[in-house]
């Protein structure tokens, strides 16, 4: 038959990574992204915002991937109009431009689970999907959160991936990422900084994600609209103290504040997929260290 034909919505971190691994796979890619600049050299790219894109212009897609968020809590508090209205209501919109039957795998996100961190280091749960939290503390997370909620009831065959905190190396790195800060500090400052060791996160590798986002899009069967999609839960001091061995570096301890917390399982989607291959974050470390290119940071 055809190949299949496959819209990636946002040339970012994650979209820039996922490109080639799609293309390798013997997919028909298109990109969209309003970042001109970014698409030179790109096969097949829309240079526009995804906003823009009719029912004619999606009307050959039976894949669409969207990593075209506001993409941290950060961002969004800046400009938490401007989250409400990517991350939830256009998304929306554009969910229903698209052919009935065209999968549409969107970047929802774990921190929708989060709680505040305890002061004893009690971890959190981990939770399924089944135990989202309607409280959401943030722009960020209510955008995503309502995004969720509504794409079960006004769209058709959409699938949100409630993402750890993505890291790894990719042309279009975020240097901020907390897995990718600290293995930049170690490299650079000589040191990895640390606050709130106590607190849990969801981490997901952009490779895991790429093995999941392939999986699924062979699925025949309809896909579940909420997927946990993440690669291990830890506390930020244990991925700080793993980091620092790596590179043979000490850490530097901040303290604590008032911060965030979570924990999330994903038995879901490795049910669904199968289990992207195990590696130890000293593993993952030797990869970010031979893919980093300290000269293509570029700022999100």
């Amino acid at each position: 038959g055809a190949v299949m034909k496959v819209l990636l919505v946002g040339y970012g971190y994650v979209g820039s990574y996922l490109l080639p691994i799609l293309t390798r796979a013997g997919l028909d890619v298109s990109v969209c992204d309003q970042n001109v600049d970014r698409l030179t050299g790109v096969r097949n790219s829309m240079r526009c915002r995804y906003q823009e894109l009719t029912i004619a212009d999606l009307a050959d897609f039976g894949i669409i991937l969207w990593f075209a968020g506001h993409s941290s809590v950060p961002m969004s508090l800046r400009d938490p109009d401007g989250a409400l209205a990517n991350n939830c209501l256009d998304l929306l919109h554009f969910a229903r431009r698209k052919p009935i039957n065209a999968r549409l795998i969107y970047a929802s996100t774990a921190s929708v689970y989060s709680s505040l961190a305890s002061e004893d280091g009690t971890p959190p749960a981990a939770l399924d999907e089944t135990e989202t939290r309607l409280d959401p503390v943030n722009p960020y997370d209510c955008s995503k959160i309502s995004m969720d909620a509504l794409a079960r009831c006004f769209a058709n065959a959409v699938t949100g991936l409630r993402l750890g905190t993505v890291c790894g190396a990719s042309p279009f790195l975020r240097a901020e990422l907390i897995f990718n800060a600290m293995n930049i500090a170690a490299m650079r400052d000589g040191f990895v900084q640390v606050r709130n060791r106590n607190s849990y996160r969801n981490i997901l590798f952009l490779e895991d994600l790429a093995h999941y986002v392939l999986q699924l899009m062979k699925q025949a069967d309809d896909l579940p609209p909420i997927l946990n999609t993440g690669s291990l839960n830890t506390s930020i001091g244990d991925l700080a103290d793993q980091i620092a061995a790596f590179h043979g570096v000490p850490v530097v301890d901040h303290g604590n504040g008032v911060t965030y917390s979570f924990q999330m399982n994903w038995d879901r989607i490795q049910a669904l997929c199968g289990a992207p291959p195990t590696l130890s974050i000293a593993e993952r470390c030797a990869r970010f260290h031979q893919d980093f290119r300290p000269e293509l940071q570029v700022a999100s």
